[in-house]
């Protein structure tokens, strides 16, 4: 008897196996309406921008189009390496910010908390090795996407475990690498390692990228195994508004991370966003966090976010909206501030052709 009521009765296995039916339709069902967010991103990325922002307009020469947050981002990127800059010859200030040195100094004095500095150096043959603890990272000041990042843990007199590959290396290979990827602007440095929140000693914390539009933080993504040496980690994400809203198969290109968690102080990342994106003054700002079991930690700004988040239709319209909105309000800044003023001439202020006259300063 009492063996016979410990075994499940049947309607307790019907039910478990109904159960476990449901999951399995649930699993379908989210790989389905995956599957037809990438078709969708996939389709649009073939068309050209016209039609992608003018569609099936009676008259696409007059039609102003859709916001797109794809074609602004190219725009500002296209600005940012190819337009002025180099046109004039001028050097903007806050292009600066592309050094990862220089927008920690700039983070921190906005009263962002910075990872410590171990030592720095001009070139990779310099790096003080024996100066450095038992677990570090160390840098280029420029470059992005994991190239020249290694996080290291001494395994050995004369080994590390690079943590974003979880291999061996030595230091020669490791000054190899660097000089790989060397730029004639690159300086070298080591900062401490930092743990990610609630979890052991040498863990990597999660990125955190806010996309920032002048002051307006609107759309996050927390990410892992986004780095480009680590060929055989699938990077992962999960999106998420200001407000903590999670968005599903908004990126639908990369796969959602079941591992990832949405940021523990969601508050202190969003208001530094906006803090330090409206200093910047600039329409678009990536800007990169890591969560730590001593608080938020500035990582760097990415004034061209490398790659460009393939959304699906109604994302990338709703991102172009807000780049829109952010360039509104900066030419408004700008304008009471007398950047943007217009003047007329001291002469007659109508010109012979019925026009005023008028200078800009």
């Amino acid at each position: 008897m009492n063996a016979d009521r410990s075994r499940p009765s049947t309607l307790e296995r019907a039910r478990a196996k109904l159960d476990r039916t449901r999951r399995a339709t649930q699993r379908r069902r989210d790989q389905i309406e995956t599957l037809r967010a990438q078709v969708t991103i996939l389709t649009e990325e073939t068309k050209s921008p016209i039609e992608r922002t003018v569609g099936d307009a009676p008259d696409p020469e007059l039609a102003l189009g859709v916001p797109s947050y794809s074609l602004a981002a190219r725009m500002h990127r296209r600005h940012n390496t190819r337009g002025v800059n180099d046109r004039e010859g001028l050097d903007e200030p806050i292009l600066q910010l592309y050094s990862k040195l220089t927008a920690q100094r700039f983070a921190a004095q906005h009263g962002v908390r910075v990872p410590q500095v171990l030592g720095r150096w001009p070139d990779p043959d310099t790096v003080d090795w024996d100066s450095l603890p038992d677990r570090f990272v160390i840098k280029s000041s420029v470059g992005g996407g994991g190239v020249n990042v290694f996080p290291l843990v001494r395994d050995s007199a004369d080994g590390y475990t690079d943590m974003l590959t979880g291999e061996r290396t030595t230091r020669e290979e490791v000054t190899g690498k660097l000089w790989a990827k060397h730029q004639s602007r690159s300086q070298y440095f080591a900062e401490e390692f930092l743990t990610a929140q609630g979890a052991g000693p040498g863990s990597i914390p999660s990125d955190i990228k806010v996309f920032c539009f002048y002051g307006e933080p609107v759309y996050l993504e927390v990410r892992t195994g986004d780095w480009s040496r680590a060929k055989e980690v699938t990077s992962q994400a999960r999106t998420f508004l200001a407000d903590g809203t999670e968005l599903f198969n908004v990126r639908a290109l990369i796969d959602a991370g079941d591992q990832l968690r949405k940021p523990a102080d969601l508050d202190e990342v969003i208001n530094v966003s906006a803090k330090l994106s409206k200093a910047i003054r600039r329409p678009l700002a990536r800007l990169d966090f890591y969560e730590t079991d001593d608080g938020l930690i500035f990582g760097e700004v990415t004034q061209n976010p490398g790659h460009l988040p393939a959304l699906v239709p109604e994302w990338d319209r709703r991102l172009g909206e807000a780049y829109e909105r952010a360039y509104a309000r900066l030419l408004l800044d700008l304008s009471a501030e007398g950047a943007l003023r217009v003047e007329f001439g001291d002469a007659d202020p109508r010109n012979t052709d019925g026009e005023q006259a008028v200078t800009s300063r």
